[in-house]
Order: C-alpha cells, then structure tokens, then sequence
C-alpha cells in the first residue's frame, strides 16, 4: 500500500468542508470544478486524476477538469468526446454501469480496452499509470459523470481507502449537482428577463425590420446559438422572404431555396412543430451554415396565406427544453402581439422559477456550515469531530463556553448526529426557572402533590424518552435538585412529585454553562460528585476573539441573512471595516457579532459595502486584546534627532485615552453610561472623548 494513503481524518474533513464551502463561490463552473479536483488528488496522495461530466442528451463522456496532465495529454484530453455508444473503455463502463473500478496494475489487468491505451500515454511513451480509480458521480442512481485519479506506480487499495474513495465521490456529486442546479437557475432567471425585454421591444413597434431585428438578436441570447435566420414562404406565390437581423430579402438567387429543402426548416414547415438537431443524428438533413450543426427551427404562427420559421445555429452544444419554451413564447409575441398570453407564461414560468430557486437555496443552507454552526478555524472543526465522535454514544457530555459562543447549537448539532435525531430534543434553562418550579418541571407531579395540583403532570424529563435533553446554565441549579438529579442518573429512574412509582426513562443528556463548574466545586456551590457524573465529555467551546479566521466568515454570513430580513442588498465590507472587526476583543461572542451586524443594517446608510465609518464608535475605538503596556513601552526613542516633545505627549495622551476607554466599554459590553459611571466621568464627557479620538485618527490618517 502506497504510504501516500495515511492520510488523517482532520484532512479529509477539512477537504470536505473546503468542497462544500465552493457552491457559494463566485467563480465559473470549470473553476470550482477545477478546485474539487485538486482538493481530491492531493488529500488522497494520486498523482493526476481528471473529471468528466455526461452532456445534457448523456450521449457524450466531455472533459471538463484535468489535475497534472502535461501539455500534449491535456490536448488530447479536451481533444474530443467520448460516445456512450461508440466507445468501450474503463470510464464508459463506469457510467454504464455506476460502478467503481479499482486498477491495481494496468499492465496485467485484461479490463483495459484499446480505446483505454488511445487516451492514456502509457503506452506511448508518456510518464502512463499503474494503479487508478474510477468512481462515478451520481445523484442516487442517475450517473452525472465520473472522476477517475492514478498512480504512476502500482499500488493497492485496501477497502477503507475505497470507502473514503467513493465517499469523496459523492460528496463531489452533490456539490457538483447543485452547481449545475444553480447554473441553469441562473441562465433561466437571464433568459426570462432577456424575454421580457424583448417583448416590451415589440409591443412598442410595428415596423417590420425592426420587429425581425429584435426576434433575431433575442433568439440568439435565449438559445445560445451563433447564426439566426427568420424564413417565410408565400405558399400562394412560392415566393422566400428572408431575414437575417440586419436586412430583409427576397431570396430571388435560390441562395437559401435549395438548403432549405434538405433542412429541419423544411421538416418545421412541414409538421408545424418544433424539430432540434444535434450534431447530424439525422442523415437526410443537411445544416443551412457548414459547420453549424446544432439546430432548431421554430415554427411562425402566422394567419392567412404565410408559413414561417425561426431557425438557429450553434457550433457545439444543445437546445434545452426551458430554451425551446421561451423561444417559443418569443416567436407567439412577434407574430400575434399577444401580451396577455406573454404576460401569463412568463408569471407561471417566475412562479415555478422562484420554488425551484428557494429549494436550491435550503439546499444550500444545508451545505453551509455543521448543521448551521459557521466555522473553518482549527479549534471549530476540533469541536466538529468530537460531535461526530461523540454522537455516537449514550455518554453525558458538558459543553463549556463564554455567553454568546453558541452552546445551544453545539447540543443540538450532537443530537441531530446522534441516533436519536428523530425523537425529541428539550431544553431547559435553570436559569430562567425557580428552583421550587424547575423541580415539578423536570419530574411531574401527581394530583395533589401540593396546592393547585389537580391532576397529574408529565415531566420534562419523562416528555423526553427516548430523545435528548439539554439542561442549560447547569451551574445555576438548586443545591437541593443537584442531589435529586444525581440520584436519577444514577437509579436511570424518576419519581414524581407526590408520588411512589419508579418510572424508568431514556434519555440521552447534554448539560451547558458559562461558568467554571470546577471553581464552583472548590467553592461549594456545586457538588463534586455532580460534576464528575455530568462531565464524562466536556466540549470547550473557544471564545471568538481566540478563532479570529471565523470572524469574517460569520460576518458575511450575517449580512446574508439581514439582506433577505431587510430587503437590502449589501455586499461585504470594505478593508478598514474588517480590520475593525478582526481586532476587536468581542466578549459578548457570536451573539454580539450578530447584534452589530443587524444594527448597522438597520441604522446605517449603508450602500454595497459596510465601510468603518458605519461600525459603532466602542469597536473602533476599542483596543485589541493586548497585554498592559510598561512605562518604557510608551516611548523609545529610535532616532539621534531631537523628538518632538510635544506632539510625543499628545501622542502617548490619546494612546492611553484609548486603551482606558476602550478597556472600560469592552468590560460594559458598549453600554456607554455604564462605562462613563465606571470611570467616574458623565456619559457627555466619554462621547466628546470618542469623537476627539475618532478625529485625531482621521487626521493623523488622511484619505487620499
């Protein structure tokens, strides 16, 4: 086995992530693509590998992304296409069939065909292969394509390497489905709005040249082709009225007549329904241009004594069926003028566009993130494996964190991981609950177990059999119901209020809190015994300002969510913005990220980008989290020249203006009147000392 092939979990996950995290990016199909080959070929240690993707009739086997190829077999791989029918070789019988095929030594093994040594170089010299595999990509069963990877020496594939292989197949088949989803969404949205634009041309003018002009020029956005001809016959003179966009004529030479009657025109004309072409399936028919052979000819509507057809040419490539609906509704719109058939298509086709569009954007969702937990730093996708780990198992896990880091979705993303994903998950707060009433609301209580109790409740904990349970804030329980609480973990049994039956339970439990239980315990104010039963695996979650690569991450996250909460259209943040956001100590976590974030869109003017101006004044003042500078830190002088003493005083001045007001707001969480009582000032005064800092800054720092 190929030493290449100890490879750790971490990397595959981050590889994982790193795929997943492409759907959103805003580069070209053949780019991102080009990134899931690469993510593929290095993680597993292959020397190259290539990506091929069925065209949209899955007649053809195209080359879309190569990995280290040299010049010669990239030609050759891009070259042409492989046929479904007319080829037999290792990648066809992989889509045929939608299995792998695992080659442990290509020079012994009988399944290489002669089509395989045409399109590899190793039996021409070139540096060849001895081991590969080939796994198709497919969306349940339909096979969308298949990535195939190699050694340059023979090696073997144990079968968890093959598992993690075909893993890695389907996750790109998803990723890459999902690019091709949002890709046809995309040319749809373009080609509607191009209709439409159309439309509106045509309603506007009845002169014949111009009406050609707008059919033609629009049919050739909507259908992707390079050449367009509008062809009318008079049946009742056999006279040929041709346009082109840029002319109308009679085809007085027969310099189209004699074409057109070996074309799909003819066969339009004829049948009076539309008729594709691609690529010369039919040999009876000739194209109208050479070296155009992928057709359609639409037929005119036209009353009276007329015939008509819109024709369409393009080099490589086909028709889809969105394409042929809206030239269709094109050509109903240049001949009749029916803007009220016009107007109900193009509702039902916005209408059935937009629920596609939303169910690719759930989809989405989906793939963003660790069931919606954003995050790509080290420590973040630590605490992703350990969920995964964890998840598996019945164990009591304590999830530890500052307020605001996300604790509620670290419980849950456990339980959605867990096998009991399709019971129920319940929270409580022991916070937010007296402890008298958390009691009944954990354990029931039986009819007359206390005053007002006239029949009998279910506890939180009995509701939740069989799912999870989330105690939050466990640091803040009632020494009396920690005992109690003990004793139904350990007895796997509660009682209820009032009552004597021992009702057994199962339940999985997930505790949090954002206080040290261990310090709580040295204290007294938490039972030790407790605190060994409860944190079997403890989850550290890392405060935000020590996963400063997550931030922007989160941020932009955010301003996604806020543009569709606010109908906004902003775009991201300017660099002066970031680096605000990146220095600041954050101590209320995500939670307070969140609430900035939604606040700047609320208040601010803010037009496509978030700029540093329109960040509150606490955060930019605020210094980073550094250690306390010493008195020899503030000045030292690096200069035989004189200083200047003045300008070095009011400088050192507004230094330590601001590490003291910032100090003050970080700790009140930018709440400026409790900073102001903090620091014994009036809140007027620590406003006019933030705006004096603000304008120093900009002075100091001029636009240009």
């Amino acid at each position: 086995m190929s030493p290449d092939f100890f490879y750790s979990t971490e990397r595959i996950l981050g590889c994982f992530y790193r795929i997943s995290a492409l759907i959103t990016t805003p580069l070209s199909d053949n780019d991102v693509l080009q990134k899931i080959l690469d993510e593929a070929v290095d993680t597993m240690g292959f020397h190259r590998g290539v990506i091929c993707l069925l065209d949209k009739e899955k007649e053809n086997l195209v080359t879309k992304v190569v990995k280290n190829y040299n010049p010669e077999e990239t030609q050759r791989a891009f070259s042409g296409n492989l046929n479904m029918k007319r080829h037999n070789c290792l990648v066809t019988k992989v889509v045929r069939t939608g299995t792998h095929i695992v080659l442990e030594d290509s020079e012994t093994d009988p399944r290489i065909t002669p089509t395989d040594r045409k399109i590899t170089s190793f039996y021409e010299g070139g540096t060849g292969f001895y081991s590969a595999f080939c796994g198709p990509l497919k969306i349940k069963d339909d096979v969308i394509g298949i990535i195939a990877m190699w050694y340059e020496k023979k090696t073997t594939f144990p079968p968890e390497v093959i598992s993690t292989l075909l893993t890695f197949a389907n996750h790109m088949s998803v990723v890459i489905h999902n690019l091709r989803l949002f890709e046809d969404n995309r040319q749809k949205i373009k080609r509607l709005l191009t209709l439409q634009e159309a439309v509106s041309q045509l309603n506007s003018s009845y002169a014949l040249d111009k009406i050609h002009k707008t059919v033609i020029n629009n049919a050739l956005r909507i259908g992707g082709a390079d050449r367009a001809l509008l062809y009318f016959m008079d049946t009742e003179k056999g006279s040929y009225l041709i346009s082109n966009g840029e002319k109308v004529f009679l085809d007085e030479e027969d310099v189209y007549h004699p074409k057109v009657g070996q074309s799909i025109i003819k066969k339009a004309l004829n049948t009076e329904t539309i008729v594709v072409q691609s690529q010369l399936q039919d040999p009876d028919t000739t194209p109208i241009f050479n070296g155009y052979p992928s057709e359609i000819a639409i037929p005119l509507r036209i009353k009276n004594k007329f015939k008509g057809v819109l024709y369409l040419a393009k080099k490589h490539g086909c028709y889809s069926r969105d394409q042929k609906s809206i030239l269709d509704i094109l050509i109903t719109n240049a001949v009749s003028y029916d803007s009220a058939i016009m107007h109900s298509q193009l509702s039902l086709e916005a209408k059935s566009l937009k629920t596609e569009v939303e169910a690719l954007k759930e989809k989405e969702n989906k793939l963003l993130g660790f069931h919606n937990i954003i995050g790509n730093s080290s420590k973040m996708l630590d605490i992703f494996q350990m969920i995964n780990d964890v998840a598996r198992h019945d164990t009591s896990v304590l999830i530890q964190g500052e307020s605001g880091t996300g604790k509620e979705l670290i419980a849950r993303a456990v339980h959605r991981q867990s096998t009991r994903k399709s019971k129920r998950f319940v929270e409580v707060n022991c916070a937010a609950i007296p402890g008298t009433l958390l009691e009944s609301e954990l354990f029931g209580y039986e009819a007359g177990a206390f005053t007002d109790a006239r029949k009998r409740k279910i506890g939180l904990i009995e509701y939740a059999n069989g799912g999870t349970f989330l105690l939050d804030e466990i640091g803040e329980m009632n020494p009396s119901i920690q005992a109690k609480f003990l004793r139904l973990l350990e007895d796997n049994h509660i009682r209820r209020l009032g009552g004597t039956e021992n009702i057994p339970f199962n339940v999985r439990f997930i505790f949090s809190t954002n206080r040290d239980l261990s310090h709580m315990v040295s204290e007294g104010a938490f039972r030790e015994d407790l605190f060994y039963r409860i944190s079997v695996v403890p989850i550290i979650i890392p405060p935000l300002r020590d996963r400063i690569e997550d931030i922007m991450l989160l941020a932009y996250h955010y301003i996604g969510e806020f543009n569709t909460k606010l109908n906004k259209n902003v775009k991201g943040f300017t660099t002066d913005a970031e680096k605000i956001l990146k220095r600041y100590h954050w101590p209320g976590n995500v939670r307070e990220l969140k609430n900035i974030i939604e606040r700047i869109m609320i208040l601010q003017s803010v037009d496509t980008l978030i700029k540093s101006d329109n960040i509150p004044a606490e955060i930019r003042v605020a210094a980073p989290h550094t250690p306390a500078m010493h008195a020899g830190e503030l000045y030292s002088p690096d200069s035989l020249y004189p200083a200047d003493y003045r300008s070095t005083i009011d400088e050192l001045t507004n230094r330590i203006k601001q590490e003291i007001l910032g100090k003050a707001l970080e700790a009140n969480r930018g709440n400026k009147a409790a900073a102001a009582r903090q620091l014994g000032i009036s809140r007027y005064t620590l406003i006019r000392e933030l705006r004096k800092l603000e304008n120093n800054n900009l002075s100091d720092n001029p636009t240009p």
